[in-house]
């Protein structure tokens, strides 16, 4: 069975700085959504989840030469603090990046391929290009990116791996194209979603170190769903299912139902037919009083940060005991990726 240690987790949003504070506004069902000074076409303020300025890291005045557009330097503020927070449990050791990215091309956006470098060196951690990689695939890029990190710790399951992702929709090219798609949540749109963003970070280590009470992941899976939202294939609603059936086909064992699902649900109506598809053909993977959660509802979606943040989320969650194991998390993307894994605290030994 392909699994790893979930070791230290940091995350940063709307909702709070760290794992703990973002849990406890998501259980608390305590919205942080707020008007920004962003317009929509009606001259309304657009509804966001943003991260207070003075959390971001503070000079990218360094950026200056590289031309970077503001989207990517605010996403490098973002993730800088973020990735920060594990320097002491990373140490001196090169690390191994896996990092989920906003759904764009290097050719379009040459920024792509110098960001983890760039990350890496501004948050003070030694790079190792080599054993990294980038997966610039939305909502669901972490889990896609968890499911590489695992099969990598197969051959290798000494070398920690780091799988992270960072994503802002504050720009205001990208808010005017989803605002003429009608897809941002506001008085004339009710099918649409609170744009948010955020950074989280999951540090992996092989399951044979596995601390007391450490979330474990079992198994990740991943696929591409042709009939996605700008795809011309219909929209059957069938990649999330698929996912979790090779999800299933991963494990060792059954290892119980499912008695928590943290969702990548926003409020649009496409990833509920997903989920709903996926649930009626998995209904003997859940338990009877499964609990549902979608925390973009109190902090907005946060794209391509989405799939850390709710695995660490579980993780808190499980760990603490104020969610029933084993979890679900799931996500999914504009462009067809689509992605799950299982979060599991093991019970205690007994003496």
């Amino acid at each position: 069975m392909t699994e790893a240690v979930i070791s230290a987790t940091s995350v940063m949003c709307a909702a709070g700085f760290g794992e703990a504070q973002v849990w406890s506004s998501v259980r608390g069902r305590v919205s942080r959504i707020r008007n920004s000074s962003v317009m929509d076409r009606h001259f309304e303020p657009i509804p966001m989840g943003l991260v207070p300025e003075e959390a971001l890291d503070a000079d990218d005045a360094d950026l200056d030469p590289l031309n970077w557009p503001a989207r990517a330097r605010r996403m490098l503020r973002l993730a800088t603090p973020t990735l920060r927070e594990l320097a002491s449990a990373i140490g001196d050791t090169p690390v191994a990046l896996y990092l989920g990215l906003p759904e764009l091309t290097p050719d379009d956006s040459p920024w792509l391929d110098k960001f983890s470098e760039q990350l890496c060196a501004r948050a003070g951690l030694k790079f190792d290009e080599a054993a990294s990689r980038t997966f610039p695939l939305g909502r669901a890029a972490v889990l896609v990116a968890l499911e590489s990190a695992l099969e990598a710790m197969i051959a290798d399951s000494s070398r920690p791996i780091l799988v992270g992702g960072v994503d802002t929709f504050l720009d205001l090219r990208l808010l005017a194209t989803l605002g003429a798609e009608g897809r941002v949540h506001g008085p004339r749109v009710m099918d649409g979603f609170i744009p948010g963003e955020g950074a989280a970070f999951l540090l992996l280590e092989g399951s044979g170190k596995a601390a007391s009470g450490a979330a474990v992941i079992h198994g990740a899976a991943s696929t591409i769903d042709p009939g996605h939202r700008y795809g011309t294939e219909p929209a059957r609603g069938e990649g999330l299912a698929e996912a979790l059936q090779l999800l299933r086909g991963r494990l060792a064992s059954p290892g119980g139902l499912v008695a928590s699902t943290f969702t990548g649900l926003n409020g649009e109506n496409f990833d509920a037919k997903l989920w709903g598809v996926a649930q009626l053909r998995h209904g003997d993977l859940f338990a009877a009083d499964m609990v549902l959660e979608h925390p973009a509802t109190c902090f907005g979606d946060t794209g391509a940060a989405t799939g850390a943040i709710l695995t660490a989320l579980a993780a808190t969650a499980l760990a603490a005991g104020h969610r029933a194991a084993p979890a679900l998390v799931w996500a999914a993307s504009d462009f067809g990726a689509r992605g799950c894994t299982i979060v599991d605290v093991p019970a205690p030994r007994k003496s």
